[in-house]
């Protein structure tokens, strides 16, 4: 019986019994599985709806900034942190402010905030119950291989989603316009301003001419004095537009020194200040040729003349020098990094502050023509004099007031058209429901409900450290030479001797096996003593001992059943025998053995039976009485059995095995632990007991996993015929009961 298993065939086996475990506790895994199912629609139904709507952007990396006073502005971005730079923009706490804001002042403002909070309006702090509404509400992704950003927003209701994603939306568009205007923006601002101070001025100095000329009765300046006063204008009107350029392109170099809050606050004052010696050369050489060509003009010169033509080329050649020199000095302090975004804005402060200092060189060259303008009306008489600096004050503030007139039209009509980077493709519609997702739940509740059965079950079986099948005695090193099943049917409940009751029963069958079992374990000196022992109580020893000894006894062989269980006999009670006079009695002289053997309703086998409960057991047994006893038994029956107490709970069996042709150990499935069991077994062995094996009692091969398939066949073969055949005859009871009515 104690089968090897081949390595290769373990793993099968173990997966078999996977598949019979899981089979086996099928109920429990589907109670697991109806509770979690249960759990999950109940979460389902309590689970308030949330409803999600999306609206989709594109950001355009490219910028269409304003092209006034003919600055280049685009800028170029890498993709990768662009996008996450306008990801973490809408995310951002302000960008939550602006929503709230926004709504707050809606003239809509009530019904949005009801719709949003689905009627449960914060009773305080409804601001910042909006902020936090929109940052944990909405979510923003970039459509993979486009250019296309979702910005996803959740809420109690369709219309609050789409609503909440709309407006979400719709400020970060009003967000990046103003960014996109901001530039534009800064240069109207400026040139607003320029414009009151100089209306003022024109109105001051239109008053002090009319004013002087009233006083004085003068009109008309001379012909050669107004030439010169004309002259002078035309020189201050130049100088005065190099000033105002000068101060729109400061206007634009704080633009972008905000764009690089994140480096070096000080680039555009660093610019201001840097020189080298080759800028202060080409810084030089510029204001020569810019004091010659105010010369020329001053000395009648025409703008379109080829005199003229030539110092601007080289004046513009100049400019360029001057830029790439600044170009060289700023990357000396801030070399290219792999952020194009902060090269482009150093680029544009350099290409500002060489159009500044260009500017600058040429006011300060027509300052110079100016102050000798100034020294020929000088000579002049002096109301002549003051007259013709009057005329050429009025002359002058008219003349810039229309020049930022007109350049304050073009930045505004510029600014108007800026359209920024953002350009919403798609407004959210009212929202779908994605949660509670009642499939998503379900599917969830099944895994779950099976995981976790599944888990209870094996967790069940690995704490189950009992034994269960022949495969656990095996596994310990003991053989087996005998599995005796459960018994079912009618029998069940008083068990005792089955080979007398049910002769043709599985279990009756079994013993018949263990006898065959036993009579080849030594087949050749036979075996005329054996005990019966077991590791535990209430494993089935005597009733294994008393149904062997029926089955070996109806083979003919004289058979002496002793019951030496001085603790808790019961071999009389299975055999409807009085219990004394019986072993003590004999062992301890007050009986002798024919007088105490006890005749059987079976044929040759006889019963001593335990006798009075002594309170020396052990005692008794060591004794050389029992020795005697056990060698006249001997003499006069063919073989002697003897039922003896647990090992594990008392000495009797292990005094008792060493004189002994065979011991053999019951192991009651489902009952004594495995470590108990191996401990048993060792004792014996260390006493020199002549084990030949073990028999498994109790064994169900229904609820029990076995590789051994030829119990489970005979075990169906036995019940099921049997119980076929009951059902045959309950049948044909219930046919003659009906006819005869």
């Amino acid at each position: 019986m104690n089968v090897t298993i081949a390595p290769e065939e373990q793993e099968s086996l173990r997966l078999g019994e996977y598949v019979w475990v899981l089979f086996r506790h099928k109920w429990i895994i589907l109670g697991f599985l109806v509770a979690a199912v249960a759990a999950s629609i109940a979460l389902t139904i309590r689970t308030k709806p949330v409803y999600q709507a999306s609206a989709t952007f594109i950001y355009e990396a490219s910028s269409v900034m304003s092209q006034t006073l003919d600055m280049s502005s685009l800028f170029w971005f890498e993709m990768d942190p662009m996008r996450n730079n306008q990801i973490q923009i809408i995310r951002s706490r302000s960008m939550a402010e602006a929503v709230a804001d926004s709504i707050l002042r809606s003239p809509n403002s009530d019904s949005l905030v009801v719709l949003l909070f689905d009627g449960v309006v914060p009773p305080s702090g409804l601001r910042q119950s909006l902020i936090g509404m929109v940052q944990s509400s909405c979510a923003v992704s970039i459509m993979k291989d486009t250019d296309f950003f979702v910005l996803s927003a959740v809420g109690c209701s369709p219309a609050a989603s789409a609503t909440l994603a709309n407006l979400v939306v719709q400020t970060y568009y009003r967000r990046n316009l103003t960014e996109a205007r901001g530039e534009n923006a800064i240069v109207r601002e400026f040139l607003a301003e320029q414009i009151t101070l100089m209306d003022a001025e024109l109105a001051m100095n239109e008053e002090s001419l009319t004013a002087f000329r009233e006083e004085h009765g003068i009109i008309d300046l001379p012909a050669e004095t107004s030439r010169l006063v004309m002259e002078l204008s035309t020189f201050e009107t130049a100088a005065a537009t190099a000033a105002a350029e000068q101060g729109a392109l400061a206007a634009q170099r704080s633009f972008y020194q905000q764009k690089l809050d994140e480096g070096r606050q000080s680039l555009a004052d660093d610019m201001a200040g840097m020189n080298t010696a080759l800028v202060t050369r080409l810084e030089t050489d510029l204001s020569i040729l810019e004091t010659v060509r105010a010369s020329e003009l001053a000395g009648g010169g025409e703008a379109d003349s080829t005199v003229i033509a030539d110092l601007d080329a080289q004046i513009a050649m100049l400019t360029v020098e001057l830029t790439d020199a600044l170009r060289s000095a700023a990357e000396a302090y801030y070399p290219l990094t792999p952020e194009s975004s902060v090269h482009a804005l150093v680029e544009n402060l350099v290409t500002i502050e060489s159009q500044i200092r260009a500017e600058r060189i040429r006011e300060s060259a027509l300052r110079g023509v100016i102050a000798g303008y100034d020294q020929q009306l000088g000579g002049l008489p002096v109301l002549e004099m003051d007259l013709a600096r009057l005329e050429r004050n009025r002359t002058v503030s008219e003349e810039i007031y229309l020049l930022l007139r007109t350049k304050y039209e073009e930045v505004r009509i510029a600014e108007a058209g800026q359209t920024g980077n953002v350009i919403i493709m798609d407004t959210a519609l009212p929202g779908y429901l994605i949660a509670p997702d009642t499939r998503k739940n379900l599917m969830m509740a099944i895994f779950a409900g099976l995981a976790l059965g599944i888990g209870f079950v094996f967790l069940k079986e690995q704490l189950d450290s009992t034994v269960k099948n022949p495969e656990d005695i095996e596994a310990l090193g003991i053989p087996v030479i005998g599995v005796v099943p459960k018994i079912m049917g009618p029998d069940a409940e008083t068990q005792g001797l089955i080979m007398i009751r049910s002769p043709r029963q599985a279990s009756s069958e079994s013993y018949r096996d263990l006898r065959t079992s036993l009579r080849f374990s030594r087949a050749d000196t036979g075996i005329r003593s054996l005990l019966v022992t077991s590791a535990g109580p209430q494993e089935g020893k005597s009733t294994t001992a008393g149904n062997l000894a029926v089955a070996i006894a109806q083979t003919g062989t004289r058979i002496l059943l002793v019951d030496t269980d001085l603790r808790r006999p019961i071999i009389h009670n299975l055999f409807g025998v009085p219990r004394e006079p019986g072993f003590s009695e004999v062992v301890a002289g007050m009986e002798t053995l024919q007088s105490a053997v006890k005749k059987s309703d079976v044929d040759n086998l006889s019963l001593l039976t335990s006798g009075f409960i002594p309170h020396n057991p052990s005692e008794l047994l060591g004794s050389r009485r029992f020795q005697s006893l056990l060698q006249e038994a001997m003499g006069s029956y063919d073989m002697v059995i003897f039922d003896s107490p647990p090992v594990a709970v008392v000495t009797d069996a292990i005094l008792v095995s060493p004189e002994m042709d065979a011991t053999l150990v019951v192991v009651g499935a489902k009952i004594v632990d495995r470590k108990v069991l191996q401990s048993a077994w060792l004792k014996l062995q260390r006493t020199g007991a002549h084990l030949i094996g073990s028999v498994l009692n109790g064994f169900d091969p229904v609820k029990m996993y076995t590789s051994y398939t030829y119990y489970t066949y005979r075990y169906h073969y036995y019940y099921e015929g049997a119980e076929r055949k009951r059902r045959r005859i309950a049948s044909l009871s219930r046919r003659r009961s009906g006819s005869r009515r």
